[in-house]
Formats: structure tokens, C-alpha cells, sequence
């Protein structure tokens, strides 16, 4: 038995959620704090070659990729600093495009992306801090941030995989994933998949409720797993 009673469990997720909102507000602080920030207009640039597979490796900053109809991929990075500006870097390497930045050790210093990319493109997303926005893709999913929200809209994605250390993940689908994995060890997970398939689910909670209404089937090909050690999982139909 934990050594927590059910009793002390919503006390102790309040103060968790209190604490992740100091978390995620203090790296917000450090980023802004002082006069002497930099913030230039945001680059923007084509790849007019076949790509199918993105990784964006970021740092500091926010990450939206969005599915379109269109060949090429479409980049927008803007990136802020306090002393000498990120050294960016994108390499094509066959068909996977991969775009990282470094920084000089200084108070603040990123990038934020934002994409736009052909549908099918399979996207892997990495961050230290800052929210990852993933929406209409249907070639696999992978992201994972060490401090932000992940919120993923309109995934026909088979794959998907999203983790975040210090903050929540709403993922809604709408196709049956045959792997969905959402992980968090500090906030909420909310899953929303469509209604008519039943799925094999496993979820994990130390505290918070998990609550699932989808139909389950222990030999489904659709299957989801959901784990948040501090916070609720939700798993839903759409």
C-alpha cells in the first residue's frame, strides 16, 4: 500500500500543479528579465526537396508543426537572446531534414519553430522549454519537452509517442492510432480517440484519477498507454 492515503492525494496534486506553474513561470521570468533581450524579426525559408522525416532538436522556445497540402516544407524560426544570437543549423540528409541551434552559455537564448509540412511527414520533436503544438499529421508522431505543454489536434497518425517531464499532454485523434503513448511525470494527460474502435489500454497514476470511457478489447491492433505520476489521465471518445 502507498505510503499516501487517498485523503492526501488531491492536497498533494495541488501543490504539484502550484508547483509546475512556478516551474514553467520562472523560466518565462529568467528569459525576460532585464532590458537588454534581444528579439529580431523571424527568418523564414523552403525546402523545396523530398522530405520525409522532420527532427527538430530545440532548447528554449516553442515548437508548432502543422500538416498542409503542399510538397515543400515551410520553416519560420524566431529566435531571442540577451548577449549574442543562437547558431542555427538545418541539414538535409536523404530525405530527413533536421533543424538544431546552439547557444553561447548566456541568461537567455533559443529559438521557437514554426512549420508547415506535408501531411505524411513523420515528425520528432525534442525540447528543454516550451510548448509543442502538433496539428493535422498523419505520418508518425514523436515529441518530447522537458518543461511544457504538448498539445496535438487532428493526429491520423498510426504512431504517436508524447512525453513531457514538467507539464500536460492533450492529444485529440482522429483516426484509430494503433500506438498511442502519452507520459508525463508532472501533469495532466488528456486523450481523445475516435468512438467506434475499442482499444487495449494500460494507465498509470500514483496521484491523480484515471478515468477511461473508450471501449476496451485486450486483443485490439489500437492500443494506448498513459502514465502521469503526478496528475490525472483522461482517455475519451471524440
Amino acid at each position: 500500500m502507498s505510503r499516501y492515503s487517498r485523503a492526501s492525494a488531491p492536497a498533494l496534486a495541488a501543490c504539484a500543479a502550484l508547483a509546475l506553474a512556478a516551474s514553467l513561470t520562472g523560466c518565462d521570468a529568467i528569459g525576460k528579465l532585464g532590458t537588454t533581450g534581444h528579439y529580431p524579426a523571424a527568418t523564414s525559408f523552403t525546402i523545396d526537396s523530398r522530405v520525409t522525416t522532420v527532427v527538430i532538436k530545440g532548447g528554449s522556445g516553442s515548437v508548432d508543426v502543422t500538416g498542409a497540402s503542399r510538397s515543400s516544407v515551410g520553416v519560420s524560426q524566431q529566435a531571442s537572446y540577451s548577449t549574442t544570437p543562437p547558431a542555427a543549423t538545418r541539414t538535409l540528409s536523404g530525405t530527413t531534414l533536421t533543424l538544431a541551434y546552439t547557444c553561447k552559455v548566456e541568461l537567455s537564448c533559443g529559438i521557437s519553430y514554426t512549420l508547415l509540412v506535408p501531411p505524411d511527414v513523420a515528425v520528432r520533436v525534442s525540447a528543454g522549454t516550451g510548448a509543442i503544438t502538433l496539428t493535422s499529421l498523419s505520418g508518425a508522431v514523436s515529441a518530447q519537452t522537458s518543461a511544457g505543454l504538448i498539445t496535438a489536434v487532428d493526429l491520423r497518425s498510426a504512431a504517436v509517442t508524447l512525453s513531457s517531464d514538467a507539464g500536460g499532454v492533450i492529444a485529440t485523434c482522429s483516426a484509430a492510432p494503433r500506438s498511442l503513448r502519452a507520459s508525463t511525470k508532472l501533469g495532466a494527460i488528456t486523450l481523445t480517440v475516435p468512438g467506434a474502435a475499442a482499444y487495449k489500454i494500460s494507465t498509470h497514476t500514483f496521484v491523480g484519477a484515471s478515468t477511461v470511457t473508450v471501449r476496451r478489447s485486450a486483443g485490439s491492433p489500437y492500443a494506448i498507454s498513459a502514465s502521469s505520476d503526478v496528475g490525472s489521465v483522461s482517455i475519451s471518445p471524440g
